[in-house]
């Protein structure tokens, strides 16, 4: 018996089901697919890890975190005496200046030749407290004289003088400085925890669309396999007569569509990979199975514990913190800059000249200053009234402006924590339902297997497993995204019950 006379005696649709059955078998698509080549898996924090540690994103968050914390130590070091050496070694002048003349009783035309040398050291301290600056100096100077007859040298000495500069109820920037740049500098570690945090996210994101396309680009492959053998089969039933036309035609359109999608899976899934590769600056040509994670057994988070922790960790409620006490130095620095001047400047020294340097150190001289400044205005028609009235205005305006914000944040938390805590269930309705779809497909087949329902219902049935295979990876795909939205948010991680860290001296600070 020939293999044409075998085809024939056999029912057409129990070979359709077995082909059919080929193509589109996918079972466990919800499932980790086993490795098509040698090339190794890739997990979801394998993928992770690579994008905190190579992503240009990670690069730019390091940087800007060393901006802010070289920003913190000048800051430190403005706070620290200050040693300052000035020198003008050589200062030559040669010209006609206008000179008095006593015996002649009036001024006249002279000329000069002179050479100038000067240094000077001091050693200054500003005071924090009340905004003044406190310096001990000593200079020593050195002038020569070229006449037409001689040379006459003298020197002039200040072996130390202490000096005082105080503004009296004035704006003090260092009293607020104190208070803002270790919340900025605080800021910019959280800052960085943060950005990590939103690199995962994305990182996240990629690794998603690469897994799906993976599994799509999988039964495309298969599809085309099976549409092969269902066609050759087809024109050999053609061939003896039994099936029509048509129904050939129709098996190899499927063929034409089955390899028109496998080239468009092709080619999507080169292109998601080479969006992972490029975020993560990494070739990944060694991996080709991405792994999905799995939940988080029994994870619920508590609300009022999150939000307490968002309003400790979030480098934006350190923002508005900030935002708050600029404000109130505004409305400080408006106040006292538009009321009048007071300052002391007090100096205290002992000084000298001389024909030879040694003697300029002889018999020193007393060298004292006392110097009080008061400036107030008069009459302005109201205009430092005005400026004291905007920056109050200003505040005010702040003030509601930062309360917003506050509770538009824990909004955004509270919704964010609710969502998280219904992803378990959704994810496991979608398994469920992955489940339930596979079992109809099932049922389908056997039926299709005994001629009670056509091609297309089984196609119908195919395509709901697909379509509830997908949707179950998307729901996984917001599990982990919210989780680590929620993570960024507070900067602890919920799974090891600890607040996140970063080795800030391992490859960030140089």
């Amino acid at each position: 018996m020939n293999l044409f006379k075998l085809i024939d005696k056999m029912d057409f649709k129990i070979i359709g089901w077995v082909v059919v059955f080929g193509v589109f078998s996918f079972r466990g698509f919800g499932q980790n697919i086993a490795p098509l080549s040698d090339n190794r898996e890739i997990t979801l924090e394998d993928v992770l890890k690579m994008a905190s540690k190579n992503s240009l994103d990670a690069y730019k968050a390091k940087r800007q975190y060393e901006y802010s914390y070289w920003n913190f130590r000048s800051f430190k070091a403005s706070l620290l005496p200050s040693i300052d050496l000035t020198t003008q070694p050589f200062t030559y002048t040669s010209s006609v200046v206008e000179r008095y003349d006593s015996d002649l009783n009036q001024d006249v035309f002279r000329p000069i030749q002179t050479l100038n040398s000067y240094a000077g050291l001091s050693l200054g301290q500003n005071i924090s407290q009340t905004g003044g600056r406190i310096s001990l100096n000593s200079t020593y100077n050195k002038l020569v004289n070229y006449n037409d007859d001689n040379t006459i040298s003298s020197y002039s000495v200040t072996p130390v003088n202490i000096s005082l500069s105080q503004p009296l109820m004035a704006y003090n920037s260092f009293k607020w400085l104190k208070k803002t740049a270790p919340l900025e500098y605080e800021k910019s570690h959280k800052d960085l925890l943060y950005q990590l945090q939103n690199i995962n996210i994305n990182a996240l994101q990629l690794f998603f669309n690469w897994a799906l396309a993976s599994k799509r680009y999988d039964m495309a492959k298969d599809k085309v396999a099976s549409s092969k053998k269902l066609f050759n089969i087809g024109k050999k039933r053609y061939d003896i007569g039994s099936i029509e036309k048509e129904d050939v035609l129709n098996l190899e359109l499927q063929l034409y569509n089955a390899e028109t999608d496998f080239t468009i899976q092709e080619k999507d899934l080169e292109r998601v990979k080479q969006d992972l590769e490029l975020y993560l600056r990494s070739d990944l040509s060694s991996y080709s199975v991405p792994v999905l994670p799995e939940l988080i057994s029994k994870l619920k988070i508590n609300i009022d514990e999150a939000l307490a922790l968002y309003n400790a960790n979030n480098p934006e409620m350190l923002d508005i913190d900030i935002s708050k006490i600029e404000a109130e130095r505004d409305l400080d620095q408006a106040i006292k800059s538009n009321r009048f001047d007071l300052s002391l400047s007090a100096s205290y020294g002992l000084n000298q000249q001389a024909q030879t340097f040694s003697n300029a150190y002889d018999d020193l001289l007393k060298q004292e200053l006392v110097s009080i400044r008061f400036s107030m205005p008069i009459l302005d028609w109201g205009e430092r009234r005005g400026n004291i009235k905007k920056a109050r205005m200003n505040k005010a305006v702040l003030d509601i402006d930062h309360e917003q914000a506050e509770n538009k944040l824990n909004q955004e938390i509270t919704s964010k924590i609710t969502d998280f805590n219904l992803q378990e269930k959704l994810v496991l309705n979608a398994l469920r339902a992955n489940e339930i779809a596979r079992e109809s497909y099932t049922i389908t087949e056997k039926r299709f297997l005994a001629g009670r329902v056509d091609l297309l219902r089984l196609t119908s049935a195919l395509n709901a497993w697909q379509t509830s295979n997908e949707s179950y990876m998307t729901k996984l795909s917001n599990y982990w995204r919210y989780y680590y939205e929620i993570q960024q948010y507070t900067l602890y991680n919920f799974r090891e019950s600890r607040e996140l860290t970063v080795d800030l001296e391992k490859g960030i600070l140089d």
